[in-house]
Parts: structure tokens; sequence; C-alpha cells
């Protein structure tokens, strides 16, 4: 039966998290690595926090990338930048306190110096995996670490050549999908290199130039290690695998249109849609179900997605919103307003909506509107954001808020079993935020903050 239930925001509160004191006649013992308070967002009172910690100075999050649980929740990964460098610390031991480098582009952590291009965990949690463009770019390295052993890692593999787009997946624990897209050479550059690097056959000891690497390449860790390349007739871009690595979505970008790839069949086809487009989630029961957001027909705002590969079905999930997922169950969560249309955000696009989350089951005959309690604006729920525990069946939410003199930020958690949702935390609308849960979803980590404000790393357990 269909039903609208209005989720009452908890919150008592919102104070920061208190650190532990010492007595005054003890002398004052200098601060462990890592640990301080939150820079930008207040944990509403009662709230376990079981962890703050400090990130060095100067370093920032990249948006698109959240913390990563790893080793079954011992360490938690934070990709970033400091210095200009992009640099991976393992943040593990007590509290997550204790803190190393993973991957750097530079120093003596670093496995080689170069620019790192793309870095992923295995699905086990064991194995980091670093795509590291070469100095001079013409070159890239794949770089894997033993996360239990020590040690930066080694090169297991190599491609030549300079390319406009580098990114990498886990297929399983030892495999391993690069993407790669060779920038194209002038012709009249390319043939007078081909002529100048001709061999002289009286100069025995001259070396054939490299043969540079192009489109897929399928990288098996394990044993003596192999590289086998798959042959698809389209231009690569950033992937987003299926749950199982049977099909992959190039995203798409300036250079190139999406596509879809078959991995069973070696073949590679055009996505509908020309602009790119960015996947959001796969259907764990339905490997060829994925949620995306894409440009409105007209281009000024976007939506979330539903498509099918096998049907070619396709259907719109919210309007104005980039915040979804499936559940455990292969019923989808959408952040957004159910009665807002592409030309209301469009032409009103601080109009305020009541911030609701959508649940529809896989068939779409049933959809339950659940209210939060609060307005946003069309264009704040746009730069909203999701990330979904399908362990616990719960989503954790960045959703902006009008406020004067800036937006507010609050992060917000829906839980399915429960139906009931939760207000963690809360502040101005400033520097970054990125979260994920932990493995079986207890705990949630956030990052937040900037390079000049400095950024922490919470560790919490949602109430339920």
């Amino acid at each position: 039966m269909h039903r609208s239930v209005l989720i009452l925001i908890l919150a008592l509160g919102a104070v920061s998290v208190a650190s532990c004191s010492t007595s005054t006649d003890a002398p004052k013992p200098g601060p462990p690595p890592f640990v301080a308070r939150s820079t930008t967002l207040a944990v509403t009172n009662g709230i376990k926090v079981l962890t703050n910690v400090a990130m060095p100075t100067g370093f920032a999050p990249i948006p698109t990338r959240p913390p990563i649980w790893m080793q079954n929740g011992e360490e938690i990964a934070v990709v970033g930048t400091q210095a200009g460098h992009t640099i991976v610390y393992g943040l593990g031991g007590a509290a997550w306190r204790t803190g190393r480098v993973l991957a750097a582009e530079t120093g003596p952590a670093a496995a080689e110096e170069g620019t790192i291009a793309d870095v992923e965990v295995s699905p086990n949690g064991l194995t980091l995996a670093t795509a590291m463009v070469a100095p001079g770019g013409d070159r890239v390295d794949v770089i894997v670490r033993d996360l239990i052993a020590t040690g930066p890692g080694n090169v297991i593999a190599n491609f030549n050549g300079r390319y406009d787009s580098i990114s990498m997946s886990w297929l399983n624990d030892a495999t391993i999908a690069l993407a790669l897209r060779l920038h194209p050479e002038p012709a009249r550059e390319s043939a007078a290199s081909e002529e100048e690097q001709k061999p002289n056959p009286d100069e025995a000891d001259v070396q054939p130039p490299p043969t540079r690497s192009d489109g897929l390449q399928l990288i098996v860790i394990t044993g003596a290690g192999s590289v086998a390349p798959l042959k698809l007739s389209c231009p690569m871009s950033a992937l987003s695998w299926s749950a199982h690595g049977v099909y992959a979505v190039g995203q798409g970008d300036a250079g190139d249109p999406p596509v879809i790839i078959d991995r069973r069949a070696s073949t590679c086809t055009r996505f509908h849609v020309p602009q790119p487009i960015h996947v959001l989630d796969w259907d764990k029961d339905d490997e060829g179900s994925f949620l995306y957001v894409g440009s409105d027909p007209s281009r000024h705002t976007i939506g979330v997605f539903k498509y099918d590969i096998a049907t070619g079905a396709e259907h719109l999930m919210g309007v104005s919103t980039g915040a979804a997922s499936f559940t455990a169950g292969s019923e989808t969560v959408t952040l957004g307003n159910r009665e807002l249309s592409f030309k209301q955000a469009i032409e009103r696009p601080e109009a305020p909506v009541v911030a609701q989350v959508a649940v529809a089951q896989a068939d779409l005959t049933k959809v339950d509107v659940k209210s939060l309690g609060f307005d946003s604006w069309p264009e704040m729920l746009a730069q909203s954001t999701m990330a979904y525990s399908k362990g616990a069946d719960e989503a954790a939410m960045e959703i902006y808020a009008p406020s004067k003199p800036v937006s507010w930020r609050k992060i917000v958690t829906y839980s399915l079993h429960y139906d009931s949702a939760f207000l963690l935390a809360e502040g101005p609308a400033q520097g970054i935020v990125t979260m994920s849960w932990s493995l079986r979803g207890r705990w949630l980590a956030f990052l937040d903050g900037d390079a000049t404000t400095g950024t922490v790393m919470t560790v919490l357990a949602p109430p339920r």
C-alpha cells in the first residue's frame, strides 16, 4: 500500500565531539599522531564517535575519493592532495590513529616517482593497486602493494604511450582491468617519427621503438602474472563495472561518448546518451541494471536514471539530484523531491522544496516517499551525494539546505529496516566532505575539511 511517511530528524543539539582530557597536575603529553576534532561539522549529541583523526597539514580530500575500508576494517585508506601531489594515507591501529603512507608521487614512500592516475583496493581489502604515469608522461606503470607486508610495492606491468584517459578496477582479487585511451598523434608527426626510428641495418645495437598499448588490458597479478588485451572497437573512458564484471560502462568525457562493454561477448556499443554520464551503482541481483546521473534533455540540470542493458528500458528516478543507490534487495533509494520536474528545477533553481527519500520496488510498481523534515533547493539537491551500505541497508546522505552567509551541510542517514532517519552531523558548507560505510555497515567514516582549515577523518556508529 502506498504511504507517505514523515520521518522526524532526531537532533538533541549539534555539539563538537569532546576529546579526552588530563589532570592539570600531570604533564601534558604531546598529541598522538593524526588526532583532532572535525573542522566544519558538529556531530549530533548522543551519537557514538569512535575516533577523530587529523590528517597532516596541507592535506585536502578529493571529492570523488571517499575513505576506503581495508583489511576487514582494520585500516582505512584516505586519498587526497598535499603539497601539489596526490597521496594515499593508511590509518590503522587503535581507533585508526596510526598513520602510514600507502602510495605517493614523490619521496621515500613512493614506489617510483610519477603522477598517480588511479588507485584501487582489491575486493578482499588486502592489495592496493596504483596506476602511475612515469615522468615525461610516456608510460603508465601498474604498482601492486600487499597491505599486510611492508614496502611501497612493485611494478607488475607497464604500458608505453601518452594517454588521455586512464582508469583501473578490480574484477576480482586476482585481476585488474586497466582502461587506456591513447592520445592521438598527428599524422605527419607520426609518419616522421616512424621514418626517424627505422633501424639502420649497419647498427646492430639499435632497439626498435616500444609498442604503444591502447584499450582494455586485463592484468592477472597471481602466479607468474600476465597481461591480456581485450580487443574492442571503441575508445576507452573511465569505466564502471557491474557486480560480477560481465558489463562495464565507459562513462564518457570531453573526448569520447559513453559506451557499454559486454566482456563475455567482447563487444562494445555506444550508449544512447551522447554526453558524459556518471554511474552511481549496479544491481547485484540483475547484472545488467545500473543507475546513472545524466543531463536533462535541455542540458541545464541533471537527473538520476535507471537503465537495463538487456532490454534497453530506461526510467527517470529523480530530478535535479545525483544521489541514489540500489538496496540489497534490488529496490532503489533516491534523494530528491517527488513533485519536482525538470522545468521547475531549471526555471526556479532556488525555490524551496522538501528534501525526500523515495524507495522504489524493482519493477517500479510501488514507490514510498519519505520526508526528511527540512527544505532544500533544486540546485542544492543536485550537489548532494549518497553512500549506501547494502550490509545494513542504510543510506548516508550529504544534503545542502539554504542558509546565510553560506549554505548549510547536513549528514543524514536513512535506514530501510527501521524506516527512520537521523541527523548525524551538520555545519556550514565549507570545504569537502566524503564518506563511506564499513563492510557490514556498522560504522560510517567521513573526511571533512580542506588544505587551508585542515582535514579530519571521523568514524562514528549511526544510531539505530
